[in-house]
């Protein structure tokens, strides 16, 4: 179990009345992340279309979408997305959900939070049947790789995504989920 050190924190699943502050928080962590990588209208046409008030909100209305948050007092200070998966996989009869999202404000990284939303996203696959866990990470976030490589994930491919009229280069990785723990769900 990870836990996070030295801050009061709360763990709840998102809901459509969260929308606003999820899609705040989305453009904020984005942009702390790539906002000296990329020209700002390109960061602003990758924003529009994955963290609009509308995107998040139907997002949370969907029933394959489950999020969970992670609130500091009032704050939001990070999120964790899990969804069918969109990445370019070849159909092998394998069942599949991805973590789309694994976002936590930088102020709140280095405690424990994403570390508590990962175990989440891997839990939460085991519970819909998932065979494996799947996302797609910038090939240039060498921590976020590090960091789902010490929980097992590992690198299958790469895909080029595109941030406005930039491109990114996303490494796709996969973690097998334990047979036996979606057993017990079943049984």
């Amino acid at each position: 179990m990870v836990q996070a050190r030295n801050i009061n924190l709360r763990f709840r699943d998102g809901v459509v009345e969260d929308a606003e502050r999820v899609a705040d928080l989305g453009r904020l962590t984005f942009t702390e992340n790539f906002g000296s990588v990329f020209k700002r209208s390109d960061l602003d046409l990758y924003m529009d279309r994955y963290f609009s008030l509308e995107k998040v909100k139907k997002d949370l209305e969907d029933t394959e979408c489950d999020y969970r948050l992670a609130e500091g007092g009032i704050t939001l200070v990070g999120y964790a997305k899990v969804s069918p998966v969109t990445l370019p996989i070849q159909d092998d009869g394998k069942t599949r959900l991805q973590l789309h999202r694994l976002y936590v404000r930088g102020t709140r990284q280095g405690v424990g939070v994403g570390g508590i939303l990962l175990s989440w996203a891997i839990e939460r696959a085991k519970e819909r049947g998932a065979d494996e866990l799947c996302l797609g990470v910038s090939a240039d976030n060498l921590r976020a790789i590090n960091v789902y490589e010490s929980r097992g994930f590992v690198a299958f491919g790469k895909q080029t995504i595109h941030v406005g009229d930039a491109t990114d280069e996303e490494v796709m990785m996969t973690l097998p989920l334990q047979a036996e723990a979606k057993s017990k769900l079943s049984a």
